[in-house]
């Protein structure tokens, strides 16, 4: 019996969202001469941000140029796109049937890619390689680079690790191409590849989402960049080596102008995101549930967990589950029963307004750039604050960019970069079980549940468990109290130096050098109060003859992580034309870096917030509790790798 309700409970949010989706379907033609074309994208247009998260994006146009597509209805607009066409965007209000044309494109792709390395005319290239302006992707209201590249690029998937504010995405590039290791692409910032972007592969585990801080790339400013380029089979990954295997991203920032006046750039963003509506989801209202607990308890048969549920629990307490069962309906209760049941039918709280908010997103950008016959120069701030629509959390980002490059000589060339960025995420506890997911709580909380007790006192779900073998433990859990009485703060501190010295001592002839640092700091802290779910679940695993050992308090846990790398490099490059015909291009260097990594994670029992002191811990005798991980109070790890290369290619 237990079983089918459980079932139902998971399905019905299920069968909600499901019928919030409508289908398109039509035929792409060549503008020119009617001709289908085969292998057309449609795809959600990437302004339509509340479907960011919907998998698929788009879809692909078959035979004879005809596409399906299954799209949220929330979608307004559709962008349809094939290789050498102007890109259209489709407004799809009102209608699901569809021919579009496109047209040619007149304009030539841009002569020269950056790879990292080396600057190549597009007309020699025999890879596969992507590139982008920041200018046709960019999105207000979006908080990094690796969140805007989703939908934009060929072959490249972005997903969000959480539904946190500012959350790390996992990008792939074609796919996956390792089942046990790393998935995640290189990041290359003006020539220099950067270290901790790596998400763990196991990135949905509570221990890797506590210590997930935002990428590396992730503090840079979106309004510094000027392009981004993809590298992505191994003919275009082949100079970085293994640790480009899958793929890489090439981001080249902005700079300033020779020759020009001081220019200065202001922007100011401001966004309002409505609170969820969860009423699209046609849950039951509290009657509605009423009557389905009503109905499984009738049914004698159904054994599965009988005893949850409002009904099931007045039913066991008056005695007459079996009057029911034998009886058959409602009116074969007593009278007091019957009352309270009906009491139950009165919705309680909200959950949806209690967990949900309006939330806010801010977005302010200044730069100055310019330069004269000798220099140039560029400087930029940024500022971007975003709430997030669970009430609660909230990412906050600082960022600070400043280069510049100097004529020493005629034909000598110095530059200089200078990047900082300072990250912020907070929230609460949110991951202890599956149930105290803020968006799984609001569709699975039964709906006459109130989250206060007349006495304004919180009050508990009992309908919310942990199960240890064959015996079920209620421990006491209310959402509201969690939120109250946990704390989750994530900061993180960057800093990037790049110098460059550019020499052509004579036509074709080009030696550069370049010496890149970088310096990431990371500090993670959560802490919960003692009347806390996160806390009894601590006290229920360290029960030793029915007693937990843990001291009275709560828990306090930190993770402060450092990473420095340096990466220099020295290369000399040789373009040059014969006999009017033939080309020749060569290069040849040599690479040089290190990295350097140190994560201390600390946890303190006992904790008082009010006087942040902590106690020790007194294992019982003969137990091995202090082998278990749960309650290790010190952990170290440090990471040092040194690498030298040296590179050389020809055509």
């Amino acid at each position: 019996m237990k079983k089918l309700f459980t079932l139902f409970v998971l399905i019905c949010p299920l069968l909600a969202l499901a019928q919030q989706t409508r289908q398109i379907s039509g035929q792409v033609l060549d503008r020119a001469d009617g001709a289908p074309l085969v292998g057309a994208t449609v795809f959600i247009a990437p302004e339509e941000t509340q479907a960011k998260d919907y998998n698929p994006q788009g879809t692909i146009a078959y035979e004879q140029g005809r596409f399906a597509f299954k799209l949220p209805v929330s979608v307004k607009k559709v962008v349809v796109s094939y290789l050498g066409y102007e890109a259209q965007t489709l407004d799809i209000s009102g209608k699901s049937n569809f021919t579009i044309y496109l047209s040619a494109t007149e304009s030539k792709m841009d002569a020269v890619v950056v790879t990292g390395y080396q600057r190549i005319e597009k007309r020699k290239l025999t890879s596969s390689i992507s590139n982008v302006k920041m200018s046709d992707i960019a999105r207000d209201g979006v908080a990094s680079v690796d969140e805007m590249l989703s939908g934009s690029i060929a072959g490249l998937t972005s997903t969000p690790t959480t539904g946190a504010p500012g959350a790390a995405s996992k990008i792939k590039i074609r796919s996956t191409v390792t089942l046990n290791g790393n998935t995640d692409p290189l990041w290359v910032l003006d020539g220099m590849p950067l270290e901790g972007n790596d998400i763990p592969s196991d990135w949905s585990s509570k221990d890797n989402i506590d210590n997930l801080y935002n990428m590396s790339i992730a503090g840079l400013n979106p309004a510094d960049i000027e392009d981004i380029t993809v590298l992505k089979d191994a003919a275009a990954t082949a100079i970085y080596g293994a640790r480009a295997a899958n793929g890489v991203i090439i981001i080249t920032t902005r700079k300033g102008s020779r020759n020009q006046a001081t220019r200065v750039n202001v922007s100011a963003s401001l966004f309002v995101t409505d609170r969820p509506n969860l009423e699209k989801l046609n849950l039951m209202n509290a009657s509605q549930k009423v009557d389905l607990e009503l109905g499984l308890a009738a049914n004698g048969t159904l054994d599965f967990m009988k005893n949850m549920g409002g009904v099931a629990r007045i039913l066991d307490k008056a005695g007459e589950r079996s009057t029911l069962v034998n009886g058959g309906n409602f009116s074969s209760l007593s009278p007091e029963t019957q009352s309270a049941i009906n009491a139950l039918r009165k919705d309680g709280t909200d959950w949806g307004k209690e967990i949900y908010r309006v939330a806010l997103n801010q977005q302010y950008s200044i730069s100055l750039s310019g330069g004269g016959n000798k220099a140039s120069y560029y400087f930029s701030g940024g500022y971007y604050n975003e709430q997030g629509t669970t009430e609660g959390t909230g990412f906050e980002r600082l960022n600070l960019t400043m280069k510049t490059d100097y004529d020493l000589l005629k034909n000598l060339r110095f530059g200089a970069s200078v990047f900082v960025g300072q990250n912020k995420n907070s929230s609460y506890i949110t991951d202890t079980d599956s149930f105290t997911s803020p968006s799984r709580y609001t569709r699975t909380v039964n709906p006459y549940l109130s989250a206060y007790n007349p006495d304004g006192s919180y009050l508990y779900d009992p309908d919310m468990t942990y199960n240890l073998g064959n015996e079920e433990t209620i421990l006491d859990f209310n959402y509201l109290e969690e939120r109250a009485r946990t704390d989750y703060t994530l900061k993180t501190r960057s800093i990037k130096t790049i110098f460059d010295l550019d020499y052509k001592p004579v036509k074709g002839l080009r030696l550069y050098t370049q010496f890149g640092l970088q310096v990431d700091d990371s500090w993670t802290e959560k802490m919960a109060q003692e009347n806390t779910y996160f806390v009894r679940k601590y006290n229920f695993y360290s029960r030793q003859d029915g007693k937990s050992f843990l001291p009275k308090g709560g828990i306090i846990q930190n993770w402060n992580g450092d990473l420095s790398q340096y990466n220099w490099k020295a290369q000399a490059e040789y373009s040059g034309t014969f006999a009017k015909k033939h080309e020749l291009d060569l290069m040849a260097g040599l690479e040089m870096r290190g990295v350097t990594s140190t994560t201390v994670h600390t946890k303190g029992f006992g904790y008082d917030h009010k006087t942040m002191s902590s106690k020790p811990l007194d294992f019982p005798d003969d137990s091995n509790y202090a082998n278990d991980s749960r309650f290790k109070q010190y952990l170290k790890s440090f990471y040092e790798n040194r690498y030298l290369s040296y590179f050389f290619t020809g055509s």
